[in-house]
């Protein structure tokens, strides 16, 4: 396939109308079709995004491809993943819905990580030229773009600050961290799944599976979290968050 230009199965433009997943997509407003019907049939506003399904495992992005779109999760989750210095994939990020990936192109032109769906997942592919020609026009979208920007960049200084903290504090900031992003997008912060595997996180996170599971169980038997299998309660997050205070600044 050519990656300069858009993929085939990306070249048909689908309405996505409001609905329960877009809420948190920052181009939502622009990507609305303008006077729909009730059946989403209408012309694109200011852009037109282009839908891609991916079956679990599914790369949607390979490092070093030329940048040709970004894209907003829909549905699903998937991780980053990037070369350590030992030249082993090191898992950069979790991604779900709401999240644009696709930002580590913007400078060079090409991507610096892989990305691949961990369950059946739908994002919507903006092609880039279409969305700086929809930021120019809406001041609106810029500030959504830039809030985004800004939240990857906190994400990445906290993952930095949480690198050299003891392996449990690490993991109960991660589990926090998906807490917090589950409460802001309408979802309970106490009750989720870990779509990700246990090696996923101890890579992540810089810890053997074996510390994660370990810690894992430590955390459930003191009674701070119940865990089955990949189903996950907080029962104190409060206990949770004292272990990261109680980290020397």
């Amino acid at each position: 396939m050519n990656h300069m230009s858009i993929p085939r199965v990306l070249r048909t433009p689908v309405p996505v109308p409001q609905s329960a997943h877009c809420p948190r997509c920052i181009v939502r407003d622009a990507c609305a079709p303008a006077g729909a019907d009730a059946s989403g049939a209408g012309a694109f506003d200011v852009l037109a995004g282009y839908r891609r399904r991916l079956e679990r495992d599914e790369t949607l992005l390979r490092r070093a491809q030329p940048l040709v779109a970004l894209y907003v999760v829909r549905l699903g989750h998937l991780k980053a993943t990037r070369p350590d210095r030992h030249g082993q994939p090191h898992v950069t990020a979790f991604h779900m819905a709401g999240d644009l990936i696709g930002l580590d192109a913007i400078c060079a032109g090409h991507h610096a990580c892989t990305v691949v769906a961990l369950e059946d997942s739908e994002v919507c592919a903006i092609p880039y030229p279409e969305f700086q020609d929809a930021l120019r026009a809406s001041s609106q979208l810029m500030q959504r773009f830039h809030c985004a920007m800004s939240h990857e960049i906190v994400r990445e200084q906290a993952a930095l600050i949480q690198a050299n903290t003891p392996a449990a504090e690490r993991l109960a900031g991660f589990l926090l961290s998906l807490s917090a992003r589950y409460a802001e997008r309408g979802l309970s912060p106490n009750r989720f799944r870990l779509h990700m595997s246990r090696a996923d996180i101890g890579n992540h996170l810089g810890l053997a599976l074996e510390s994660v599971s370990r810690l894992l169980t430590r955390f459930r038997d003191l009674g701070w979290i119940e865990l089955d299998k990949r189903e996950l309660v907080l029962r104190d997050p409060d206990k949770l968050e004292a272990l990261l205070t109680a980290v020397p600044a």
